[in-house]
């Protein structure tokens, strides 16, 4: 999906500043895992870069870590869902980057993402998903918001 403004972030400022709770990560498929958290410090920074103002926090998945840790993980094609009138919108911070891939494709497009780069992916207008990893691990903070409809409309081009 094209957009009317930028949807990465290159290193972005606050991206060693993120405060990740001290709990246990959940297998995930080949190679994956990953924990939840209410609270996200920088939550609203994130939406900010942007332009938004989520409603509230995403409250299936809400905040996460993702963790790819085996060579040939990657996170399978999808949509997420929302409530009606707003859009699952998630803001992603690469906190780790493998050797070869980890990079996010939208509706197609492969992204290129580098370590604490911040990207915008619209979760559930988008179809999504990630390139195989090698090398090394992928390690990526999800901040997850609801934002109205509304306000996307503006920055789809």
């Amino acid at each position: 999906m094209k957009l009317k403004i930028n949807r990465v972030i290159k290193n972005w400022k606050f991206s060693n500043n993120i405060l990740i709770e001290n709990n246990q990560f959940i297998e995930n498929g080949f190679g994956r895992k990953f924990k939840t958290q209410d609270y996200a410090n920088h939550w609203e920074d994130a939406f900010n870069e942007f332009g938004l103002k989520p409603f509230a926090v995403e409250p299936i998945f809400k905040n996460f870590i993702g963790n790819h840790f085996k060579d040939g993980a990657a996170v399978h094609e999808h949509k997420d869902s929302a409530p009606e009138g707003y859009v699952h919108t998630r803001c992603n911070v690469m906190l780790k980057k493998p050797i070869k891939g980890g990079n996010p494709i939208l509706d197609g497009e492969e992204i290129q993402i580098d370590q604490n780069d911040l990207w915008l992916c619209l979760s559930s207008l988008e179809k999504h998903y990630t390139t195989p990893i090698k090398g090394g691990e992928r390690l990526v903070f999800s901040f997850g918001g609801l934002v109205h409809i509304e306000q996307i409309k503006k920055i789809i081009a």
